[in-house]
């Protein structure tokens, strides 16, 4: 069952329950268990907005998202000491920033975005290239779904991603979420 949610996830079909979210305090409700869920050697520093506008999202998803990110920044420093930054942030993009973004279906406007970067030993352009292909992992173990999984979860939220690595200087994993343009007071 999992498998075929993470497959569903990665084709962009999987169900959504929507609601507006301030990507920022989405972050920090997961906090405790980011924390938990790394190796002491993983030191996780925050840079969160507090004037987020909000975003039409699935709440679960995103959750899935944001751990995915944080545990493979993990898994890439290895076994040395690092860091793990999340930061938020709001930005403008146009068409040709969305065009440069492989993928992308998003249309230009505002989006808030989540950045997650790691100190870790980064990706050569090949790997770099395949790390949203289903099944594809650099690991012995797993099963190479986390980063197709996310990418579908982004798509189906008419997003966008963009990574940048550099090998031994780490990778940055951004993603824009488009801000809900007229949101309803609640």
């Amino acid at each position: 069952a999992d498998l075929a949610r993470q497959m569903l996830a990665y084709s962009g079909r999987g169900k959504f329950v929507v609601e507006h979210l301030d990507l920022s305090a989405a972050v920090r409700d997961i906090a405790t268990l980011l924390a938990i869920s790394l190796p002491r050697k993983a030191t996780l520093h925050y840079d969160l907005a507090d004037d987020l506008p909000p975003v039409e999202a699935d709440a679960t998803q995103l959750r899935q998202i944001i751990m995915n990110l944080v545990i493979n920044a993990a898994e890439a420093l290895g076994d040395e000491p690092g860091t793990i930054g999340l930061e938020t942030s709001t930005r403008s993009l146009t068409a040709e920033d969305i065009s440069a973004i492989s993928g992308s279906e998003a249309q230009p406007g505002v989006f808030a975005c989540l950045r997650v970067s790691d100190t870790g030993c980064g990706m050569d352009a090949l790997t770099a290239s395949r790390i949203f292909d289903p099944f594809f992992t650099t690991k012995f173990t797993g099963r190479g779904l986390g980063l197709a999984a996310v990418l579908g979860i982004v798509r189906g939220h008419k997003g966008a991603i963009r990574v940048t690595s550099e090998r031994g200087k780490g990778t940055a994993f951004e993603l824009f979420l488009p801000v809900t343009p007229n949101p309803e007071p609640r």
